[in-house]
Formats: C-alpha cells, structure tokens, sequence
C-alpha cells in the first residue's frame, strides 16, 4: 500500500498511523497476449480506480506480463513503455497515453481545480456532483458530452471542436460531473474551462505556463492514490534538525512531509490527530461555497512547517484554517489564509 510520510523534526512522540490508500499494492499475476483494453480494466480492479487508454494507443496490442510482488505502479509503467507511453496519475483515474503529451492531463487536472474554487455556489456543486457512467460500443464522444452536460442543466459550449469518433463500451465508477467530462476530453487534448458564466470546451493547455506543460513524473515516481482511500498508511516520523532562519544553529524546528490524494475531511482528520489537534470542519460554510467534504485534496509536501502543511491541503479549495487551543478549524472564508493561535 502507499506510504504517506508525515515526516517531523523533531521527533514527535509515539507515531500514529494515517489511512491512506494508493498504487503501491504488490501484484501476483500473469498475463499472456492479453489485449491492452482488457489488461487495463484488470489492472482497474487491482488499483481500485479506472486505468484508462488513450484513443491514440492500440487497445489490441497484446500484453504478456508475469509479475511477482511487483507494486502496481511500476507495473502500470511497465506496460506504458511497451505501448511507447506514459502513466500519469490523476485524483481519480490513471490514464496511459503517447509520451508526447505527458504531464498535460496532470497540468489540466491542476488547472480545473484552480478554476471550480472560484465559482459560484450553485456552479460548483453542479460541476462536483458525482455519478456513475456507461456508454456502449461506438458511443459518439460529443454525443455523450452533450448528453452527460444537458442532464447536468449544465450549457457546453465548443462541442464542435470534438472530431467525429467512436468509443469503445466503458463503464466507469462514481466520478464529479467535471472529472467524468475531462477524461473523455482528453482524448482529444481538448478539458473543460469553468468560469462563472459556465463551461466550454478549450484546448488542454489553455490557461497553462510553460512550467505547468513540463512532462510529469510516471506512476513510479508519483504513487498517486485513487478517490477514495482507505486507512491504510503509515506516517514515519524523522530526526532531521532544520535551523531556524536568523536563529541559533543548533535551534530546530518541527517540519513535515506529506504526499496524499484523499478525501479533503479525512486528509484533515488524519493530519489533525498527528498534530495531537482536535478537527471542526466548518460545514455549513463549506456547503454555502460548494465544496462537499469527500473532494479530493491532493498534497506533495516536503519540509515544511506546519502552516505551510495546512495551507497546502486547504488553500486549493479556497479555504483558511485556524488554531486556537488545541482546537484546528477549517472554514471557508474571502480571505483563505492559515492563522496559528497567538
């Protein structure tokens, strides 16, 4: 299972352990001239999320793989180099695609969140509510956008840009309205743009720096978890003393490393409870911003302090957090900035 560090220094006392879920199950398998297709939704039921292919690889390319405890991510890049692609881990899927595109879908996932923690309420919660998703053999992709976009009471724009295509039959678990119209866009290098007055269809690197389109990390490297982690992981904490800027030396400070993808309530709580913290989350203000507690937060941290720790998972959101007494609050807010108690 995937380890999440939350490394401290200095030591804190007595560890505890944070549940987190993710790709680095062991997989015992063989597989012999199994189509790339069918080996990707195996390798579904083994990650616990949908390893989607792209249109541009061949879903027929036959796969034979024998692995014996090997963690699933470096499986899963394994079979990306036979294909000549590249795993990219998202929040809630795992898409292999041409090398040649590696680090956009990532980048657009990066941008989207950017942009619905702007929106206004009632835009937000259509874009994060969260459904299943089945489409049959040869499905057109701009008829089930649209579709998907009309029974949503959503207006898409830009449909036109979506060429004429078939589609495999796919079935595709519970997925926020904006994840499940990405990942068919993507296809396409094409993601939605969420501003205020609605959505529409744009090129994937629209509104990207040139930092934001650098290739990513593979799966290896990244270890990314799927939507909905279970308690699975342990935090480790370090010796590593770091001095104090303008301090003396031999001062330390406690810093942390963190690197999840879990439900935005339960990244809390289980970071919380190693800061020896009680959690209140804020919901009502939460719920009038349209943010539901079960989004994904996403953290890659390392050496930080303890307020940079927790503007990293609540800042993304458009949330700010407080300390006072033993007590974090996590809250929505005009202003999200983190505050330490006096």
């Amino acid at each position: 299972m995937a380890v999440a560090t939350l490394g401290v220094t200095p030591c804190l006392a007595a560890p505890r352990e944070i549940a987190v879920a993710g790709l680095d199950a062991a997989v015992q398998a063989s597989w012999t001239q199994v189509p790339l297709g069918d080996w990707a939704e195996r390798a579904s039921r083994i990650a616990g999320l949908p390893v989607i292919i792209d249109r541009r690889l061949d879903p027929a390319f036959p796969i034979t793989l024998d692995c014996r405890g090997e963690p699933l991510h470096d499986v899963l890049d394994r079979v990306a180099a036979m294909v000549g692609g590249q795993v990219e881990v998202l929040a809630s899927s795992v898409r292999i695609g041409p090398s040649s595109v590696a680090g956009l879908a990532s980048a657009a996932e990066q941008a989207r969140n950017a942009e619905l923690a702007s929106l206004p309420p009632a835009l937000r919660r259509t874009a994060h509510r969260r459904a299943a998703w089945t489409w049959p053999t040869a499905a057109r992709p701009r008829d089930l956008l649209a579709t998907t976009a009309r029974e949503a009471g959503l207006e898409l724009d830009g449909l036109d840009a979506i060429p004429h295509d078939h589609l495999p039959a796919a079935t595709l678990p519970m997925l926020s309205l904006a994840e499940r119209l990405d990942l068919v866009l993507a296809h396409y290098d094409r993601r939605i743009a969420w501003t205020t007055g609605g959505a529409e269809v744009v090129p994937l690197d629209t509104g990207m720096t040139a930092r934001d389109n650098a290739p990513r990390p593979a799966a290896a490297s990244q270890s990314e978890p799927g939507p909905e982690p279970k308690a699975q992981a342990t935090a480790q904490p370090q010796r590593k003393p770091t001095p104090r800027r303008g301090a003396n030396p031999t001062t330390t400070r406690e810093t942390f490393s963190l690197r999840l993808a879990a439900p935005l309530d339960q990244a809390l709580a289980a970071v919380a409870a190693r800061l020896s913290l009680e959690l209140t989350i804020d919901a009502p203000s939460l719920a009038a911003r349209g943010i539901a507690p079960g989004e994904i937060a996403r953290v890659d941290v390392r050496e930080v302090s303890r307020a940079e720790l927790l503007d990293a998972i609540v800042a993304p959101f458009g949330l700010a957090w407080s300390i006072d007494a033993g007590t974090l609050r996590v809250f929505a807010s005009a202003a999200a900035a983190g505050r330490e108690e006096p």
